[in-house]
């Protein structure tokens, strides 16, 4: 498949560097929260929705 030349400048995503970070601390046995890509596996606080919800509405 030939792509566009300007497929060339778009970079890798710097999440994908932290998840790798991530997975050998993860690895060397610490404790480690991933919010770096996709959703976390835990509900946002409802303070944090409120705060979502007002600045919607502002």
């Amino acid at each position: 498949m030939k792509l566009a030349r300007r497929m060339e400048r778009i970079g890798v995503e710097s999440a994908f560097d932290v998840l790798v970070k991530a997975q050998d601390l993860k690895a060397a046995g610490r404790s480690v929260v991933h919010l770096e890509i996709g959703e976390p596996d835990f509900p946002t606080p409802h303070n944090i929705i409120e705060a979502a919800k007002r600045a919607l509405d502002e």
